[in-house]
């Protein structure tokens, strides 16, 4: 008798458990994350790094907000490429910028087909 009572209470216990889980996927946090997705955008705009006319950045005279749009440049590194250009008078190859603190020969890579001189 008393195995068939713990069993029972192991049941309930169970049951019990069970629907506070299934009450909380419903109700909490879960259910946000389900409706959230009813307002995500269909279609997300990102900026490309290329100026207003689509052509290449020219890195002589683009603004720390264009400069920040390319490719591994943040918001420090923009800082520093404004100035670099502004102690050196400017660069006169796209190769000069890996001259800058922080920009080597990957982050030069990355940035190539993106930036020009001219």
């Amino acid at each position: 008798m008393k195995i068939l009572k713990r069993y029972y209470i192991f049941i309930f216990v169970f049951a019990l458990i069970l629907g506070l889980v299934i009450r909380d996927i419903n109700t909490s946090k879960f259910a946000v994350v389900k409706s959230s997705k009813a307002y995500a955008p269909t279609e997300v705009k990102t900026e490309i790094a290329e100026d207003e006319t689509g052509d290449k950045i020219n890195i002589n005279t683009a603004s720390k907000r264009l400069l920040i749009t390319l490719d591994g440049i943040g918001e420090k590194m923009a800082e520093r490429i404004i100035e670099y250009r502004t102690e050196n008078g400017g660069f006169e190859t796209i190769q000069d910028i890996m001259k800058v603190s922080g920009i080597g020969y990957d982050t030069f890579l990355k940035l190539e087909p993106y930036i020009t001189v001219e």
